[in-house]
């Protein structure tokens, strides 16, 4: 073969493999971008939009109220009333199983934001803050509860959010995956145990621990908190999974699960699901 012929063979052959790299570029499957809600909480009330598409959805939770709040997401299995679903919320013990806790952004205070993003399904949802005032009584039983339609086609499987970290949950503690530095980090978060659990990050003030946390827990969360909620997932029912985006300074934190058992009642933090973390 002269030069001429395999040079000209040579950009048949450098043509054909830029035609298929096009073309599989073309034909390659995009990662779901999620759908962001913007939901305001006051006390006591949220405001958003009263739909939302099905999809992986990040809910994005801003605080204007004067007290701590929440926005758990929960999905309603069954064609049950607003005021059967109030009253099962309010009633002590485990939640019952025509309802699934499929995320939303835990606590933060006044003026902050925190997020959450969970694959939803079409559906009847409702967000609800489990937060208590200083009178003791949860921001659901002031009226914090609002219904959310998700309208649409079921989201595919492989638009489960995905993280720089990974946090476990489990009966009963957090198993953290790489461990957490300084900067910005997206963390997703599974639930692993058999029953409902939630990650509430808090950032210790200063002499303050893991045990402080839990005394203020036992104490109806009444009085100043010894530590500041940065948000989490309020609640995953077992085998779901969801993601919160958050930028850590260097210092001391907790994981902590505040969920009542299944079987006695207690808060998961009175049995040792608090996890006390140093962020360098």
């Amino acid at each position: 073969m002269n030069h001429t012929a395999a040079r000209r063979r040579t950009c048949r052959l450098a043509l054909a493999g830029l035609v298929g790299t096009v073309a599989c570029a073309r034909h390659s499957p995009r990662a779901a971008s999620p759908n962001v809600i913007t939901i305001t909480a006051t006390d006591y009330a949220f405001g958003g939009p009263d739909t939302i598409p099905a999809g992986l959805a990040t809910l994005r939770l801003v605080n204007a109220g004067k007290e701590p709040h929440q926005a758990g997401l929960v999905r309603v299995d069954s064609g049950k009333s607003s005021a059967a679903v109030e009253a099962a919320m309010k009633a002590p013990g485990p939640p019952p199983e025509w309802v699934a806790f499929v995320g939303g952004p835990d606590v933060v205070l006044p003026g902050d934001t925190a997020n959450s993003t969970q694959p939803l399904t079409a559906g009847r949802y409702f967000l609800v803050c489990f937060f208590p005032s200083p009178d003791g009584k949860l921001h659901l039983e002031k009226g914090m509860f609002r219904w959310l339609v998700v309208r649409g086609p079921a989201p595919p499987a492989e638009s489960d959010p995905a993280g720089d970290g990974t946090i476990t949950l489990n009966d009963y503690g957090f198993e953290i995956a790489p461990p957490l530095t300084a900067g910005a980090h997206t963390l997703r978060v599974a639930n692993a145990g058999p029953q409902l659990h939630e990650v509430m990050l808090l950032a210790l003030a200063p002499g303050k621990g893991a045990a402080d946390v839990v005394a203020w827990d036992k104490g109806g969360m009444k009085g100043a908190p010894p530590a500041r909620p940065l948000g989490g997932i309020v609640g995953l029912t077992p085998g779901r999974r969801a993601a919160f985006t958050v930028t850590l300074a260097p210092g001391r934190y907790v994981l902590a699960c505040f969920v009542p058992d299944a079987v006695d009642g207690k808060s998961h933090a009175v049995h040792g699901m608090v996890k006390e973390i140093t962020v360098s």
